[in-house]
């Protein structure tokens, strides 16, 4: 059960609090708190969800089981009277005479701690001498020298001030932690522990008991209790959608943070609070915990927690740049090269499991692109899954990417297969965080395979829990953009739109800037089908706005096929369509240079049309151009990642060899022209052979009529010229009558 206060809005007035209040501390001081609270099982479990989780959780199994909620009221009812102490401290001992005798404003706390039986009035003779067996309303009368209605007037004004304390200030974060530590030192002498190592075994057990109980946060500061901050933190990360809403959380985190003397620690507790902003959809604060774990591995000089953090900012910036991602996981994977991947020894568990993510992570940037590159990636990290020390989480965030990379590949049964294995890990691992995205890619998945009702029931599973517990604003946000593709293709373009509206609003909202321009593009091409129905100019307008907003998205994030996509949107839904979704492997140097191969493609099919010498000769050079403009990115490439691994010569030979067959493709044309001057000068002058190489170049080959025209000599000339071309070297013959060509030595 995760409750207690603060946990939820509160459901009754203040007037009915205050009754309830006060029936209950009547109840405590006529012993008949059982009572009350069997006679009143609605109210009972409103209260105990609402007020008594903290207590019941903290107390453990040092309640009798069947006493338990009793005897939590009564320890909860001390708590709610110690509030109003005016120094703020949350015990009801160690009030000084001064406060007692003279302070008023102690006066509605010390009348309801007293008549309602927590704690006796002190004997001050010197002030006032009481008579045996007096109640403690007469005592406090006149000690204060005040009569019974001022008495009352106290009482009835601290059971006002203590509902408005419950209304307008619930128990969270350092002020549900005094509670709890009230509540111990309560319970302290009962538990008759001999030592500091039986306190901290009783904490673990009730942990323990807590997590049976589904109350996290118990758990969780038993854990800060019994100082195992390890425990702590694996906790928090494996249930942080469970307690990311509530205050205490990051107040036992600061506990647990002040205590915390190991680097590696600290380190690990920044990572979970790093994952709770991103729930919380702050992406600022979630950044700095990042770039504060960041300068902690740096510090350290540690290269696995340079891996990890790494990795873990990749994933922070996968929706928002995904060119910085990239860099993120590269990092990632070179510190956890140097942590113990490049001595060809096998890894240790930690390392393995962090160089599996991270390529895993990276696998899943590159499917997100469309890009094949992901399978090699994912092949790569495919043999690591056997290392049986790998987490589940780890295993699962493999079998969802595969997932993915076979949906793209258009293979939808398998694309299945792998998120279902994925489901039921996560399902296993009781990691709700997980289940929910993997509820997010079957409903992507079922829209694919036409199975609209699957994927919307999926996508329904998501925004049905969204008011209940805390979902991180991507998966929200693509629930939406899910659901809204699965009413698009059923051709509900209305209801398309108003999900992708709800889409880019969060996705605006969080920064996340690839559902951004998802969104745009979702919305432009669903205004652009609603207007080849209805022909409404709007739609046709708002179409054209929302791709040219998808286009201005994020202009760093290096994703030239969605925007080539975009670009043709229109043309292709309001002229021919094909049909085929955007979101596809592509082939895989279209994904490594899409501008330039996109550039060869549209040459290529002006080479296939029949068209002017001119156009083709400009076609070829353009696709040289596309092709130089390749390698020389390549080239750069090395160069970089020689210089930022300090390789410095090793690769000299490898430099010199490209450098050789530059220099000689680039030169082949003036190799040969130099060739024939030297060697054909006499029987050729200069303008007839630059024409006849030029033809060579252009064709391919060169006939004896053609020979003859370009050169401007007879038939039996120019077979004499082209025979002494051939002996020389420079021609070579190929067939025999009239299909004899020459070509250039190959």
């Amino acid at each position: 059960m995760q409750g207690g206060p603060g946990a939820a809005a509160l459901p009754l007035p203040a007037g009915t609090v205050e009754t309830l209040l006060g029936q209950a501390l009547a109840a405590h001081k006529a012993g008949t708190l059982d009572d009350w609270l069997r006679r009143r099982p609605r109210a009972t479990r409103w209260f105990v969800r609402r007020f008594l989780q903290p207590v019941l959780g903290t107390a453990g199994d040092a309640l009798p089981r069947d006493r338990a909620l009793v005897e939590a009221t009564a320890l909860w009812l001390r708590w709610v009277v110690s509030q109003l102490r005016p120094d703020q401290a949350s015990v009801l001992s160690g009030i000084d005479a001064a406060a007692w005798v003279d302070r008023t404003s102690w006066r509605p706390m010390l009348a309801l701690m007293c008549h309602y039986g927590f704690e006796p009035v002190p004997d001050f003779r010197q002030r006032y001498r009481r008579h045996p067996d007096e109640a403690a309303s007469e005592n406090l009368c006149g000690l204060w020298a005040i009569g019974p209605s001022t008495f009352y007037r106290y009482l009835e004004k601290g059971k006002r001030l203590a509902a408005e304390a419950l209304l307008e200030r619930p128990a969270a974060g350092e002020r549900r932690i005094a509670m709890r530590q009230m509540v111990l030192r309560e319970l302290l002498p009962r538990l008759e522990l001999a030592s500091p190592a039986e306190l901290v075994d009783w904490h673990r057990r009730q942990s323990t008991l807590a997590l049976a109980q589904q109350d996290t946060l118990s758990a969780l500061w038993h854990l800060q209790q019994a100082s195992a901050p390890a425990a702590f933190i694996e906790l928090l990360q494996r249930a942080r959608v469970d307690v990311a809403d509530d205050a205490e959380t990051d107040a036992l985190i600061a506990l647990v943070a002040a205590g915390a003397s190991d680097p590696r620690q600290r380190f690990d507790l920044l990572l979970a609070q790093a994952a709770l902003w991103r729930i919380r959809d702050a992406g600022d604060r979630e950044r700095q915990a990042y770039e504060q774990a960041l300068r902690l591995a740096n510090g350290c000089g540690d290269a696995l927690m340079l891996g990890i953090v790494y990795g873990a900012l990749g994933k922070f910036y996968e929706p928002r740049d995904a060119d910085r991602a990239f860099a993120c996981y590269e990092d990632s994977a070179e510190f956890l090269r140097r942590a113990g991947l490049e001595d060809g020894r096998p890894p240790g568990a930690a390392v393995a499991e962090e160089y599996l993510a991270t390529l895993v992570k990276l696998a899943w940037l590159y499917v997100l692109r469309n890009d094949p590159r992901s399978r090699a990636v994912l092949d790569r990290a495919e043999p690591l899954r056997r290392d049986p020390s790998l987490s589940p989480a780890t295993v699962g965030m493999l079998e969802q990417t595969w997932g993915e990379y076979w949906r793209r590949a258009g293979d939808l049964r398998r694309a299945l297969e792998h998120k279902h294995r994925a489901l039921n890990i996560f399902e296993r691992e009781g990691d709700r965080l997980s289940v929910l995205k993997t509820y997010a890619n079957l409903s992507l998945i079922y829209g694919d395979a036409k199975d609209f009702d699957s994927a919307i029931a999926y996508s329904q599973r998501i925004l049905g829990m969204a008011g209940s517990v805390p979902i991180e604003p991507e998966t929200l946000t693509s629930t939406h953009l899910n659901l809204g593709a699965t009413y698009f293709w059923q051709g509900r373009y209305g209801e398309a739109i108003a999900e992708y509206r709800q889409a880019l609003a969060m996705g605006e909202q969080a920064g996340l800037s690839l559902h951004v321009r998802r969104a745009h593009y979702n919305l432009a091409e669903a205004h652009y089908k609603r207007y080849q129905l209805d022909a409404q100019p709007d739609d046709e307008s708002q179409g054209d706005a929302h791709a040219a907003a998808a286009l201005k998205v994020s202009p760093g994030d290096s994703d030239p096929a969605h925007l080539e996509a975009t670009r043709n949107l229109k043309t292709e839904i309001l002229g021919p369509r094909d049909g085929a979704p955007y979101d596809r492997l592509l082939p895989e140097e279209f994904a490594a240079h899409f501008d330039e191969m996109a550039q060869i493609q549209r040459h290529r099919a002006v080479l296939a049309v029949p068209m002017g010498a001119e156009a083709h000769v400009r076609a070829r050079l353009a696709i040289a151009n596309a092709y130089l403009a390749m390698s020389s990115k390549e080239r750069e490439a090395a160069l970089q990642l020689i210089q930022k691994h300090g390789l410095g010569d090793g690769f000299a030979a490898e430099f010199e060899q490209l450098r050789s067959t530059f220099n000689r493709e680039l030169t082949r044309e003036q190799q040969l022209a130099t060739q024939w001057e030297r060697e054909a000068g006499e029987l050729l002058q200069e303008q007839r052979r630059i024409a006849v190489l030029e033809h060579l170049f252009r064709a391919g080959s060169i006939q004896k009529s053609i020979y003859a025209q370009v050169c401007g000599v007879g038939l039996a000339t120019a077979s004499k010229h082209l025979a002494t071309l051939a002996e020389r070297g420079l021609l070579e013959q190929t067939g025999k009558g009239p299909s004899t060509r020459y070509v250039l030595p190959g």
